[in-house]
């Protein structure tokens, strides 16, 4: 296992890094919360001509053809400046779903659109009870003579109140229940979106309602009652690059408690001169790390082609690193004081998207029962 960075991504993550330190500060992505966008379109439209939204896309489709490890990369840098943006939902979400199973006539439709920055696009899976699993789905399909009429709703769907596509997992009602996905234009009649208020506190998360939708055959990604081992196949990226998120996260975290209690000067000398204090940040240093090496395992055996493998390092890297993260700012509560509880203070941006990732796409318990499975227990 070899997931040191070659020469191009070390360009690529200093180039993300100081990208994101210039074009979005913190203040910045305070704005952000209260935008009913919940997105900075020019900065989106920044991240298009960088060519991020086409890192994972092979060539034929207007990509750059570059690997998962690339887009780990991307993921920890915008963990670290905690910038609200449809690049997930888009990307992970849906663009590889396209590119995995999507029929010729989708992929030249929309890998192109989505890699310009011309497509913002998102998944719906989850049901009213935010459980994940393919029975928990609350979109139904009917089959007609001309196609499919969808009805039922989603939750937690990222981003669909922007989109210009949404994938929508339906399960068939005359297929015991086989899940289908079906690609929705966002404006199609009977399609009602509605924002939730969530405790992240940026605006994102919405729920889809869905009356009647009557959607064609050709508008199926991949096939007929397999949209769920579609999902499958795609999940390991998924939490893996929630994983990055939460290194960069962390990193973030470490740094701002570090400068703090170097600064804060208290009983006549600073903070970071206290024993307990120190061995407090080098709990926060020893997650950090032990974080970066589960989810960089698991992004390099994604990027090999390691299905097996990569199933279960993803799993682990969930469970620790969001876990991990969650810890980390703990202790920079700790740390910080009151300070550190005021909105003035960057940490409090880190602390909800800390309890963001640790519940979005299974908690540590969820994740542990995954690799129990793999353990064969």
């Amino acid at each position: 296992m070899d997931y040191n960075f070659n020469k191009e991504q070390k360009i690529l993550s200093k180039t993300a890094r100081e990208f994101l330190k210039k074009e979005a500060p913190t203040t910045l992505v305070q704005d952000l919360l209260t935008d009913k966008k919940g997105y900075s379109p020019l900065i989106w439209d920044k991240i298009s001509e960088l060519g991020w939204l086409g890192l994972v896309f092979n060539e034929e489709y207007g990509g750059i053809g570059g690997n998962f490890l690339d887009i780990a990369i991307l993921f920890e840098e915008i963990g670290r400046s905690v910038l609200p943006s449809p690049f997930f939902s888009t990307i992970i979400l849906s663009g590889l779903l396209i590119q995995d199973c999507g029929s010729n006539e989708i992929k030249n439709k929309y890998l192109p659109l989505i890699s310009d920055g011309k497509c913002i696009s998102t998944l719906a899976f989850v049901g009213k009870k935010g459980i994940y699993g393919q029975n928990e789905i609350d979109l139904h399909a009917t089959e007609t003579n001309d196609g499919y009429v969808l009805n039922g709703s989603a939750l937690f769907v990222p981003y669909a109140h922007v989109a210009d596509m949404i994938i929508c997992a339906a399960n068939m009602t005359s297929e015991n229940n086989k899940t289908t996905l079906f690609m929705i234009d966002s404006k199609t009649d009977g399609l009602n979106i509605t924002l939730l208020k969530t405790i992240s506190g940026d605006c994102m998360d919405c729920m889809i309602n869905l009356n009647n939708v009557k959607v064609s055959r050709d508008q199926i990604v991949g096939s007929q009652g397999m949209g769920w081992d579609q999902i499958e196949k795609l999940w390991p990226r998924i939490i893996a690059a929630q994983s990055c998120e939460c290194v960069g996260g962390m990193q973030r975290v470490m740094e701002m408690t570090r400068d703090y209690v170097n600064s804060r000067i208290q009983f006549g000398k600073p903070l970071g001169a206290l024993q307990v204090v120190q061995h407090m940040c080098v709990d926060m240093a020893m997650k950090a790390e032990v974080s970066r090496h589960a989810a960089y395992a698991a992004a390099w055996s994604i990027s090999e082609g390691l299905e097996s493998e990569s199933e279960n390092e993803a799993a682990i890297a969930k469970s620790w690193c969001s876990e991990a993260y969650k810890d980390v700012v703990a202790i920079a509560h700790q740390l910080t004081g009151a300070i550190g509880f005021t909105e003035e203070f960057d940490l409090h941006l880190y602390t909800k998207n800390a309890k963001k990732l640790e519940i979005f796409f299974g908690d540590g318990a969820y994740q542990r029962n995954k690799v129990a499975d793999h353990l064969g227990l």
